[in-house]
């Protein structure tokens, strides 16, 4: 695995323990919580196994399944993000702030959807 992805995977995982613990403090619901973690470990599969031939016949009947599902929680998980509500901000700005954060997230999460779809044509070409 090339160190640029062994960082992405770093940081990933970072990303997730820091989301798990921010739903337990805004206490979202269980199943949110469940969803956002599977979500996240989804996602790391997909770079590590792409990376890891070995594994992939271990999660190949899985692939599919779960690239659709992480894709369909992501967007559902972005259209309900907190909305920005920085005090000493304008309406507008919070309003920006919250376009540019959604566009983060889909940006930084990218790599996993590729990485999932590679994996699938991997394995079935």
């Amino acid at each position: 695995m090339p160190w640029w992805a062994t960082l992405y995977l770093a940081i990933l995982t970072v990303v997730i323990i820091i989301s798990f613990f921010k739903n337990r403090i805004d206490r979202k619901s269980i199943f949110y919580q469940g969803a956002e973690i599977v979500s996240g470990i989804g996602c790391f599969l997909f770079i590590y196994c792409y990376w890891h031939t070995a594994l992939i016949a271990s999660v190949q009947w899985l692939t599919i399944p779960l690239l659709i599902y992480v894709i369909s929680w992501d967007m559902y998980a972005l259209t309900h993000i907190r909305k920005s509500n920085y005090p000493d901000l304008t309406e507008e700005e919070n309003r920006e702030m919250d376009r540019y954060s959604k566009v983060f997230a889909m940006l930084f999460i990218l790599p996993c959807y590729i990485a999932g779809i590679l994996l699938i044509h991997k394995l079935y070409s």
